[in-house]
């Protein structure tokens, strides 16, 4: 402690100026002792002594506040700032040489803080950027897997439809040819045939479907009553085991108009939302589904809802149920295929198909196509 104080500036001043005042004071003692010979020597150096001491003691209180402490102040900054305190600041209000100096350096300080809060924001931002690029980047291959999934299954379903149209065909003309050897007194057989007819040729119908979806071809649209296709759709539906233990609350709207839709298509829609409500609330519970007119803007819509009370959908998962092989069904039991074949039906009809959501209160789907315009509308 005592080495640095004397290494110091004003320590170096204190001694230097002390050095001097000594010799002037001896000097001084020297010059006048010749004159006044009768004042005893230790009288003279008593005092002498007394007032250099003094003077040195003053001068030693002034420098140490006017520059010791002030560059003390200085050194305690830039041994702050190299520690990485860009908050410290120099509080010296004087407006000599060290305030000025002082001044500067909490200007440099603030200018450094700012720097490094903007190459902070900017690293974040660039981490955010990269996190929001490699996302994108992780789901673009998804798509891709996807699409090369897709693709496979189009092949596939090509071949299968190919396998599956030649027994299909051969079940519906023998069957033809039963209903004519059958006598018209056999209702019973006559009406059992027809309906393996009408079923064979949905089958047909079906696999046709899905060789279309896979070759994108063009659908059989026709102008069609939405209300006969959800009530041919529950009277297909009720008898079967999944939905003994379901009630079905039906609110259709006998009023609303035709709609252009290829039949199978939509009949393939709304059975893959009644199965998929049927599983949700695992094959007990109720399924309301509804009809009615609406108007967006300029457009009119015929508006369906398909509502169960199952759990409902969870907000992290909704937006991507529409998504190709997503599924939260147990492996073995989906496909992840239902609603994204769904979601393309309609876009093909330029419809809108939406979900709406809350977990523990059941799900909507709604479907809506657009109304057939003629000269009235």
């Amino acid at each position: 402690m005592q080495k640095k104080s004397l290494n110091s500036l004003t320590g170096k001043l204190i001694l230097a100026i002390g050095a001097m005042m000594l010799i002037v004071g001896l000097v001084f003692a020297y010059v006048f002792i010749k004159q006044n010979p009768d004042i005893k020597l230790g009288v003279v150096l008593f005092y002498g002594g007394f007032f250099v001491i003094t003077i040195s003691f003053l001068l030693c209180i002034i420098l140490y506040n006017l520059v010791t402490k002030p560059l003390s102040f200085l050194v305690d900054g830039m041994n702050k700032l190299s520690q990485g305190d860009m908050d410290y600041r120099i509080n010296l209000k004087t407006k000599d040489e060290i305030g000025m100096l002082a001044n500067s350096f909490n200007l440099m300080v603030e200018e450094l803080r700012q720097y490094r809060d903007k190459m902070e924001n900017w690293t974040k931002s660039l981490e955010e950027e990269v996190q929001k690029k490699t996302a994108e980047i992780v789901k673009a291959q998804e798509q891709l897997i996807n699409a090369e999934k897709l693709a496979s299954l189009g092949r596939m379903a090509a071949g299968v439809a190919h396998e599956l149209n030649s027994p299909l065909t051969g079940i519906v003309t023998f069957a033809h040819l039963m209903m004519k050897r059958i006598p018209p007194e056999n209702t019973q057989d006559a009406e059992d045939l027809k309906v393996i007819i009408d079923q064979a040729e949905r089958c047909s119908k079906i696999v046709r479907g899905l060789l279309g979806f896979s070759r994108k071809t063009a659908s059989e649209k026709a102008d069609i009553d939405i209300n006969t296709l959800i009530e041919n759709i529950l009277s297909m539906v009720r008898n079967q085991a999944k939905f003994y233990n379901i009630v079905f609350d039906v609110q259709l709207d006998k009023t609303i108009p035709a709609v252009s839709v290829d039949p199978n298509q939509i009949q393939q829609v709304f059975l893959n939302l009644l199965i998929n409500a049927a599983d949700a609330m695992e094959e007990k519970g109720k399924i309301t589904i509804a009809s009615r007119m609406i108007t967006d803007g300029d457009s009119r819509f015929v508006e369906i809802e398909f509502t169960d009370t199952g759990p409902g959908i969870p907000e992290d998962i909704k937006g991507r149920i529409f998504e190709p092989f997503f599924t939260t069904k147990p492996a073995g039991k989906g496909t992840g295929l239902g609603l994204a074949v769904s979601y393309g039906i309609i876009k093909k009809h330029d419809g809108q198909i939406f979900v709406k959501s809350e977990q523990g209160r059941g799900a909507s789907f709604f479907i809506r196509l657009p109304v057939v315009k003629t000269d009235r509308n």
